[in-house]
């Protein structure tokens, strides 16, 4: 394990990150990367859903609004095909691993309905601190490393922050 600020860092969390706009994309790419992150991002939910099957992943951030699929939308077809490890590959159960909306609109009654009636781990409000990214990352991997709790069988706590 690598150290950091005198914090003991899990390996890399390979993280899904899913947004069409390209500058957002990069912002939540870069901050994730510096951290020690493995990530995939993709700018449409399509295409998402093939680099899901086709990967494994610790952590998904979804965009609340994209064109065609959102990141509701794509967040529910990834739970029909994957909650609950109901999906298998091979021999493997394939399971949905914790999903963060990435929003502006984190006041929508739709995210707030949503928030607290699926199976997510959260909402990062829009524009974030960079600091609040790594303390979502920081808490998955302590609950990674610890019991194995599943951040989206907690609550569905807000993340947000203001723009560093």
């Amino acid at each position: 394990m690598a150290v950091e600020d005198g914090r003991e860092l899990m390996a890399a969390l390979r993280v899904l990150v899913v947004d069409d706009d390209e500058i957002a994309r990069s912002s939540i790419v870069n901050t994730l990367e510096d951290i020690g992150c493995a990530v995939t991002s993709c700018a449409d939910a399509e295409k998402a859903v093939s680099v899901f099957v086709s990967g494994s992943f610790d952590l998904i951030m979804l965009d609340h609004r994209m064109p065609g699929l959102n990141g509701m939308e794509l967040h529910k077809v990834l739970s029909q095909e994957f909650g609950a490890g109901k999906r298998t590959t091979g021999f493997a159960v394939r399971s949905l691993p914790p999903t963060v909306i990435v929003t502006a609109y984190a006041e929508d009654p739709e995210v707030v309905r949503w928030q607290y009636g699926e199976s997510i781990a959260g909402v990062l409000q829009k524009p974030f601190a960079r600091e609040t990214l790594r303390r979502i990352v920081d808490d998955l991997s302590e609950r990674l490393a610890g019991s194995g709790v599943c951040l989206a069988q907690g609550g569905a706590p807000r993340l947000s922050s203001h723009t560093q």
